[in-house]
């Protein structure tokens, strides 16, 4: 399963961010392979747009889990519509402690707001 994380930079070290779709970078982490992708977001410098776009990339990468601070309502719409499940982190919490919540199913799930 591919599971992709809104953070704060690239590599070791890195916490959540918790904007969605405005984040400097996204982690995708292949739980069956253990290994992680790293790669900017490319919506952070959108004039508009930014989380449907972040949220077409990670649809591209075959993502089936995205963790993140908040979600913006247009970018919940896009990963709602796929059947991603949006789970929400802390506030620069490190990458590998994301993992292990997420693995212990210690994560909320969000909640599409419906008016």
């Amino acid at each position: 399963m591919k599971v992709a994380i809104s953070v704060t930079k690239a590599g070791e070290g890195a916490g959540l961010e918790m904007r969605f779709g405005r984040c400097p970078y996204f982690t995708v982490y292949n739980s069956e392979t253990k290994e992680y992708e790293w790669f900017e977001n490319a919506g952070i410098k959108a004039a508009s747009g930014a989380g449907t776009g972040a949220a077409q990339a990670l649809l591209d990468r075959g993502v089936e889990v995205v963790v993140s601070g908040q979600y913006g309502p247009k970018a919940a719409q896009v990963l709602g519509a796929a059947n991603i499940k949006m789970l929400l982190g802390s506030p620069d919490l490190p990458v590998a402690e994301v993992i292990a919540k997420w693995q212990a199913n210690e994560l909320k799930e969000y909640a599409i707001q419906k008016f």
